[in-house]
């Protein structure tokens, strides 16, 4: 430790007996206060908060204060770490007990006299731990805020035990493991009752952070199979209505539907050639046949006539490209991403099956 002869602004940091220019008596190095019932999580987290400023062992014994006759320099720099971690102390716990911290002479004489205090084994709170961890479950909670307060409770829980140090401390951690894993799948919903299956088949069985990672990428794979669903679900609706808005044109001169007399090519062409109404001279089958022209034949005529219906409701389509399928088909690709949904967790890719080879058999209208 040295002879303490060292100044403190030569210090060497990583002394115990350096203060940093930041620690201030009065700093409250926990964010909570002790009240007596949080005495484990509030001395875990001293411990944590002293140990980070090498200070640890003015309070758990091992730093001895020296002979103030024989080596008063370094009595002096003991001294002084020693009253900045009683302020630290007594801004550390509530004000009706802070009366005993300030007049303690020691941090270690205060850090005992509160372990003597709180510390003893409390049956009452530790039944309501274990009573919490056997009844929680999922139920409305993401699986990660799930997981998360399951795991406040182990941690809780594990305040109040005292740590295995004989030779069979490994295998009770790896009995924990496995408790810890049991309690953690048996409150999951049933809904993962088939990534849960495959778990419990593993060999050898993960803990219980591998498992959370597995339910993990299920729930993330289930999200994205429901957006998918979703979309496809409302192009169909969307589709459905666009077709039954097109069906329901009837042409009160012609009396065909698909179109209105607006649109009626009965109406809007005529023919100088024959005569005729429907069509224009350019594309009249008796002058074209009369000119040596190869004649048509219907497939090839409807092109363009399909082209000018499908024009027609450009503007109803544009508005989403998953339109461009009929609604039967839309309507069993998301049917069959409900499925995938449902069975994912079993490994079942074969459900795109009923959705192969769908095509769109809409016929276009002639005229």
């Amino acid at each position: 430790m040295g002879d303490g002869s060292s100044k403190a602004g030569n210090m060497d940091p990583s002394h115990p007996y350096y203060v940093h220019h930041s620690d201030q008596p009065g700093h409250m190095l926990v964010p909570v206060k002790l009240n007596g019932a949080n005495y484990q999580s509030w001395s875990k987290a001293m411990i944590h908060a002293l140990t980070a400023k090498n200070k640890l062992g003015f309070i758990d014994g091992s730093l001895e204060a020296p002979s103030q006759k024989e080596k008063p320099t370094e009595f002096a720099l003991w001294n002084q770490c020693n009253s900045l971690i009683l302020s630290w102390l007594t801004h550390s716990v509530e004000t009706d007990m802070a009366e005993g911290v300030i007049h303690a002479k020691t941090a270690y004489q205060v850090w005992s006299d509160l372990k003597d205090q709180f510390s003893q084994k409390n049956a009452p709170a530790i039944f309501q731990i274990q009573k919490s961890i056997a009844t929680i479950s999922q139920g409305s909670m993401s699986v990660a805020s799930y997981y998360i307060k399951l795991k406040a409770l182990w941690d809780e829980l594990e305040n109040y035990r005292d740590p295995y140090t004989c030779n069979h401390a490994k295998a009770h951690q790896e009995q924990l493991q496995e408790d810890r894993l049991m309690q953690f799948l048996m409150g999951l919903n049933e809904s993962y009752k088939g990534v849960r299956s495959n778990i419990l088949m593993m060999t050898p069985l993960p803990n219980v952070r591998q498992a959370y990672s597995l339910v993990i990428q299920e729930q993330t794979q289930r999200q994205l199979s429901s957006e998918l669903t979703e979309t496809f679900t409302i192009a169909a609706n969307v589709q459905s209505k666009a077709s039954g808005i097109k069906n329901t044109k009837t042409c009160d001169h012609c009396h065909r539907s698909g179109h209105t007399i607006e649109e009626c090519r009965t109406l809007k062409y005529y023919c100088k050639f024959c005569d005729k109404n429907g069509h224009t001279e350019d594309r009249c089958r008796r002058k074209n046949n009369k000119a040596g022209l190869p004649q048509q034949n219907r497939a090839s005529r409807s092109k363009p006539q399909s082209a000018a219906n499908m024009a027609e409701n450009s503007n109803m389509n544009d508005d989403n490209s998953l339109m461009s399928f009929s609604p039967e088909y839309l309507q069993k690709l998301a049917k069959a991403l409900s499925t995938m949904n449902q069975n994912s967790s079993s490994g079942n890719n074969d459900i795109f099956a009923n959705a192969a080879g769908l095509n769109d058999g809409e016929d276009d209208w002639l005229g």
